[in-house]
């Protein structure tokens, strides 16, 4: 397969498996995230498969490094057919202090990491891949959003909002994009947990009584990259009723 992806936020876990499963897939295959080590070794590690990858370090809120990092794809493997924009955070783990805030405890440099990272980020990545998209009239954009964005939650208003704003930003790319061949979805992943989450509630409020698997959302997203006829959508990952 000739095929290329650009996964961001490929050093998170959910960034990880899916950059796994478009490499198992047969993918040529962009690592993105802004440390260079763990994607050193996922890039290793995905060239023991089918697929291809490299590494690039890049930070999403930098425009002209993402545009390098289009540019330099495209200069080796001359295409890309789907950006995985998965790169985003919430407020704790930007900072580093692992600890969210109330809106009325944000500041505005905390308000500002959030929204430019998880909004302006994402914007960034489209922005970078629309030129090679409309060139070759094919693509697929893929955004990760959250169930954060649509219900909101306690100490979550940073990042509530940042996705809530993908909603947004999908449907306007969709619309815009959609007449050179270019999809643009937003994929809800469920409650995936992390190293050390407490996930009880989340399995309670399930309606199978489970948290969402990795492994299940990544297989997701090499599925819809391969449909052609399905855009401007939401997809819930989720056995929880959102709405």
């Amino acid at each position: 397969m000739d095929k290329v992806a650009i996964v961001t936020g490929a050093a998170g876990v959910l960034g990880e498996t899916i950059a796994r499963a478009f490499g198992k897939a047969g993918y040529r295959v962009v690592v993105s995230d802004l440390r260079a080590e763990p994607l050193d070794r996922l890039a290793a590690s995905i060239n023991e498969g089918p697929g291809q990858a490299v590494p690039y370090a890049a930070d999403i809120r930098d425009f002209d490094r993402v545009k390098a990092m289009v540019q330099d794809t495209i200069a080796g493997w001359k295409r890309i057919d789907v950006l995985a924009a998965v790169g985003g955070q919430g407020l704790g783990r930007l900072s580093g202090t692992r600890k969210e805030k109330l809106l009325i405890e944000h500041t505005d440099e905390d308000w500002d990491l959030v929204i430019e990272t998880n909004l302006k980020g994402t914007f960034h990545c489209i922005k970078a891949v629309a030129g090679p998209m409309m060139e070759q009239r094919d693509g697929h954009i893929i955004i990760m959003g959250s169930n954060i964005g649509t219900t909101g939650r306690t100490r979550a208003g940073s990042y509530g909002t940042s996705k809530a704003g993908l909603y947004g930003l999908m449907k306007v790319a969709a619309l815009e994009l959609g007449e050179y061949n270019i999809k643009v979805n937003v994929v809800n992943p469920g409650r995936v947990a992390h190293p050390g989450d407490v996930v009880d509630r989340n399995i309670q409020e399930s309606l199978l009584k489970r948290i969402q698997d990795a492994e299940e959302v990544a297989d997701f997203y090499v599925y819809l990259a391969g449909m052609r006829n399905v855009s401007g959508q939401i997809f819930n990952l989720d056995s929880r009723i959102m709405f």
